[in-house]
């Protein structure tokens, strides 16, 4: 035991050293603002946002409370400071890490012939550790380990390690029966927790009935499944497991009806299943030989973006699974343990087939959870060739100088991480010419932007429109050059960006300019313009109204048209907004409706006065004056932010 205890601290602090460089780290512009510093739901532990966490499946498109409620806590400790949340990644990380060496010595034990539960784990304490030192080292480790969003990822393999552990102790030989149903319900529970931190390992029953068959032999002696009694009890077993995988479901939904910020997310429609079937199986094999060689790692993969599924490199992957799977179907009874760990992999790597989005691209994260099946390959054959003398030694040092490569590998590729203008800077040129690039380029430009470093922002925005245009960059370059008062160069992004399509946003905002720069008559264009799009926007009600209501230019003016669209902006705001409620006061008085007018604007004055603001009510005040002498208000020339004088 004191060799168990020993190699567990070995793995954990070993671990933490490779990986200690993460706690240095920033935020990134790479899902960490949509997860956590941006996301307000987490920061929060009331009744309303624990029934957002625990409610909703939209925000991420996944069902993941509890990463919600561990982001949450680590607000309360630390705020939105990087450290915190870079802390429980790098903790989880090496917890995983000895969870997953205690499994595979309960596995390796498992498959021995050993009479006694000595005799079964003790041979199996060094491969095992070093099989899992090789996981936790692996480079591939670094993404979920440095991402911040990638917490739900070590959080999932947390739990599941614990039920696996549990499931092997219970079911391991000698258990009494009272033991073997509490761990067997601990392994249920922590399948659940898993679960509820990501909906990943959803065919983790499948990967159970896998163990059962070897290195548990549950089936040993089961000519036919069902009918067996033995048998059939395994199985039942299993549907507590397939239930709770079900929670999948409300993933799925999420995926395939996407909201909210995801509504523009383009789903697996677009492809047939033959092109579906190739990206699974490339899926599959690319996990299958990525391990052996993580080199040239990326946040990005652009395979899949766009292929042809009658090139090579997926006709080789169809070979591979395919030959792979039928081998070891065939030489199941020979190589038991190889069906069983082939089949693991293949169920562990489900979610990330994309089989409900296109585009789908592999990611470094996938790997978390079918990386185990390679530690425990390496396991197994350490232990294996621990008989033999002559190769036992030179096992072990190939194992060790592995483990070393790898974790020096591993702490460069943290560099990457150190923050968004590190990572954007290594990923553009390890796209390549990939039109990708255009969406790093704006967003390192959006951080140079937020550093104040104004003309490194400008040439990664001009950079990326040249690649790409799209409406992300056009819009933060017309927001930047507005910022800085070139209102021109930001119409022009504006306008480019609506030549991409219909955007509330964009003609809001090109209405707002023109009318900065006194261009009345397309101002109202584009605000017309908005409000099909989006028919209740109330600035935009309010906006256009009052330019209606009191343009200089009759050929601008609309009484009616004014009062309409004011009364609406009303009725959305239930009459409580002070510029809003003034504005349909001068509607009135273009309409030649002066006694509402009058009352209208002494509401609009009142409403100000008891809201704390005096210019608003001042403005009303001597508006107030001019309706009662029969006269309606004709607009100032606009302010210097390019809105209607009235709205200020």
């Amino acid at each position: 035991m004191r060799r168990v205890w020993l190699a567990s601290l070995v793995l954990f602090f070993a671990t933490f050293a490779v990986f200690s460089r993460v706690l240095l780290a920033d935020f990134v512009k790479w899902d960490d603002d949509i997860s956590v510093y941006e996301n307000p739901h987490i920061q929060g532990l009331d009744w309303e946002h624990l029934r957002w966490m625990f409610s909703d499946a939209s925000y991420a498109l996944r069902y993941e409370p509890l990463n919600w409620l561990s982001y949450a806590l680590i607000y309360q400790f630390g705020g939105l400071k990087p450290f915190g949340y870079h802390l429980a990644n790098l903790v989880l990380h090496c917890l995983n890490t000895v969870l997953l060496f205690a499994v595979i010595r309960r596995l390796l034990g498992a498959a021995s012939a050993a009479e006694n539960a000595a005799g079964r784990l003790e041979p199996a304490t060094l491969p095992a550790a070093l099989g899992t030192l090789l996981w936790a080292l692996n480079p591939l480790r670094v993404e979920p380990v440095a991402h911040v969003t990638d917490l739900r990822y070590c959080l999932l393999l947390f739990f599941l390690l614990v039920s696996l552990w549990s499931y092997l102790r219970a079911h391991q030989s000698g258990s009494g029966d009272t033991a073997r149903r509490f761990f067997h319900w601990c392994s249920l529970a922590a399948f659940a927790l898993s679960m509820l931190s990501l909906p990943f390992a959803f065919a983790y029953a499948a990967v159970l009935l896998a163990v059962d068959w070897y290195p548990l032999r549950r089936f040993e002696g089961c000519t036919y499944w069902w009918q067996d009694a033995r048998a059939r009890k395994v199985l039942l077993e299993k549907i507590p497991f397939f239930v709770i995988g079900g929670l999948l479901f409300t993933t799925f939904l999420a995926r395939v009806n996407p909201s909210g910020i995801w509504a523009a997310l383009p789903v697996a429609g677009g492809s047939n299943p033959f092109e579906q079937g190739m990206q699974a199986l490339y899926v599959w094999a690319y996990y299958a030989w990525k391990p052996w060689v993580p080199f040239h790692l990326s946040p990005l993969y652009t395979t899949l973006v766009n292929f042809n599924p009658n090139s090579w490199p997926f006709w080789l992957s169809a070979a591979l699974v395919v030959g792979t799977t039928a081998l070891l179907v065939r030489r199941r009874n020979q190589w038991p343990w190889a069906l069983a760990l082939w089949v693991s992999h293949l169920m562990l790597l489900l979610p990330a087939l994309g089989l409900t989005e296109r585009p789908h691209s592999t990611a470094d994260r996938y790997d978390y959870l079918p990386g185990l099946v390679w530690a425990v390959v390496i396991a197994a054959a350490l232990w294996k060739i621990n008989t033999q003398p002559r190769w036992r030694l030179a096992g072990m040092t190939c194992a060790v100088a592995l483990s070393l490569f790898w974790g020096t590998l591993s702490l460069q590729q943290t560099q990457v991480w150190q923050n968004s203008i590190a990572l954007f800077e290594y990923l553009i040129p390890e796209l390549g010419n990939n039109p990708s690039r255009a969406d790093i380029h704006w967003r390192l430009g959006w951080v140079y932007a937020h550093q104040g470093k104004t003309q490194e922002a400008v040439k990664q925005y001009q950079t990326s429109l040249s690649i790409r245009p799209a409406p992300g960059p056009y819009l933060a370059f017309a927001e930047l050059l507005e910022k800085h008062g070139d209102r021109e160069g930001a119409l022009t992004n504006y306008l480019g960006l609506l030549d991409l399509g219909h955007h509330a946003a964009a003609y809001t905002k090109a209405g707002d300019l023109l009318l900065a720069l006194g261009r009345t008559g397309p101002a109202i264009g584009e605000y017309r313009q908005a409000l099909r799009v989006c028919p209740n926007l109330v600035p935009v009600l309010n906006n256009l109204a009052w330019v209606l209501a009191t343009d200089r230019d009759a050929t601008n003016r609309n009484g009616a048209e004014a009062v309409q669209l004011a009364e609406r902006a009303c009725a959305l705001t239930d009459r409580q907004i002070p510029v809003v409620v003034g504005t349909l006061a001068a509607a009135y008085a273009e309409a030649g409706r002066f006694k509402e007018a009058i009352e209208t604007a002494q509401q609009a004055r009142a409403l100000a006065q008891a809201a704390g603001q005096p210019d608003v009510a001042e403005k009303n005040r001597q508006l107030l004056e001019l309706y009662q002498s029969g006269r309606a208000c004709r607009q100032p020339p606009p302010t210097a932010s390019g809105r209607p004088g009235h709205t200020e």
